[in-house]
């Protein structure tokens, strides 16, 4: 397939699966979240992570919020993202002066989730505070990826570990730029399919759970 083929072919299958995602019943949805987070709390790379990174479930996403508390509870480093436009010194691989300002994803750490507000796309997200920014490069010494664990959303996965997001490229560059961790895709059994169309680009991940099974 072209490039051109791949990003067609990507924008279908968004939306074919945001429109399977959205129509789960909302009794199966929890569910199945009951079960993945059961999975992910019963699992040795969960009691052996210091640090956990996750996404903020919003809207008919794999919900993550039960696993952010228990992380809390146990007293793990909880790091959640927020969508900032990124300063010219942000952009590690930059090469071109982009047509429009450049946005990008940073980690910051939270006690509890009740200091969280909504964006303007209307996904909670953290107060951008320097202090609790998450210093990806002081980790990359870290013996054990185990020992960082990052849940990653995403509309669709495969048993090759790839995923397809939602377009913007987030989660594959913060991938591409801190590879010292163990990322983990959670997924609704129906999101899982035969094959994800990938480029260069797309980053894959090192796990993807759902209730029907795990992929590694």
């Amino acid at each position: 397939m072209t490039q051109e083929e791949i990003f067609e072919a990507k924008k279908e299958l968004r939306s074919k699966m945001k429109d399977i995602r959205f129509r789960i019943p909302e009794e199966e949805r929890a569910r199945q979240n009951k079960m993945l987070t059961e999975m992910i709390l019963g699992t040795e790379m969960y009691a052996n992570a210091r640090y956990i990174l996750s996404y903020i479930s919003f809207g008919t996403e794999v919900d993550t919020k039960e696993l952010i508390k228990k992380a809390i509870r146990d007293n793990k480093r909880v790091y959640v993202p927020k969508v900032q436009q990124l300063l010219k010194k942000d952009h590690l691989q930059q090469e071109t002066e982009a047509k429009e300002p450049e946005k990008d994803i940073f980690f910051y750490e939270i006690e509890d989730l009740s200091g969280l507000k909504m964006s303007s796309m209307g996904v909670p997200e953290p107060p951008a505070d320097p202090s609790k920014k998450f210093p990806y490069e002081l980790h990359l010494s870290l013996d054990r990826a185990e020992e960082c664990l990052l849940f990653v959303p995403g509309l669709a996965f495969d048993s090759s570990l790839h995923r397809i997001g939602y377009g913007s490229g987030y989660y594959d560059r913060f991938l591409n730029r801190f590879r010292k961790k163990m990322a983990v895709g959670l997924a609704y059994s129906e999101q899982i399919i035969e094959s994800v169309p990938v480029t260069d680009h797309d980053e894959a991940l090192d796990l993807v759970v759902s209730p029907s099974g795990a992929f590694y």
